[in-house]
């Protein structure tokens, strides 16, 4: 999806509806939302226009959710990786690329 702030909603909503799909509620739910809010602000930040992809994958104890953007040369969000060690279990942050993970039990 196209990569501003009018389409950012979307992303929003796909990321917590995945990770309902995948089992979380409530705070774990919250905490996933919040990581990838963070991750999403800063890709608005670093980058005007582009593609944002957004994939998921999930099995019976953890969800996945990678977000990428190509464009990306540098981060802008400052302390995105202590948002990201405060509510996941694990992440991997690279500069085009956030992977989240959250485990579901």
């Amino acid at each position: 999806m196209p990569a501003d702030l009018a389409r950012a909603g979307e992303a929003r909503h796909f990321i917590a509806w995945r990770g309902a799909v995948a089992g979380l509620g409530g705070g774990r739910l919250n905490e996933l939302a919040v990581a990838a809010e963070a991750v999403i602000t800063d890709v608005l930040l670093s980058s005007r226009e582009g593609v944002l992809e957004i994939q998921s994958v999930h099995d019976e104890e953890v969800i996945r959710i990678s977000i990428k953007h190509p464009e990306i040369k540098q981060r802008r969000l400052k302390d995105l990786e202590h948002v990201l060690q405060r509510f996941l279990d694990d992440y991997e942050i690279a500069p085009t690329l956030a992977m989240l993970e959250k485990r579901v039990r």
